[in-house]
């Protein structure tokens, strides 16, 4: 799980990214696209979840591929977004939160 130390600026967002540990192409490049993201916005709070150490009741229910993307709890993209859309929103979203 990706997170700031505790000695920076808590995360005002949380961007919740979901995987497979197994052979998945799309889930190796969501995880370097995270390690990516969680350095170039330190204000929102970036976690990598492998569903399979997850009970099948603490999976939520917008989860139904991996890769998934979870903006605060609302699904932000089914499968791998593009990098400069998903730059593009969280920077705003960065900016909106000040």
């Amino acid at each position: 799980m990706l997170q700031p130390a505790a000695c920076e600026t808590l995360a005002v967002s949380t961007l919740s990214i979901y995987v497979s540990a197994g052979p998945c192409v799309a889930c190796s490049r969501a995880r370097d696209l995270g390690h990516v993201l969680a350095e170039s916005y330190p204000d929102i709070e970036v976690r990598l979840i492998d569903i399979g150490s997850l009970a099948p009741g603490d999976v939520p229910d917008a989860v139904v591929a991996v890769p998934t993307y979870l903006l605060d709890g609302a699904v932000l993209s089914l499968g791998n977004p593009h990098e400069a859309t998903l730059r593009e929103k969280l920077a705003a979203l960065a900016l909106a939160n000040g």
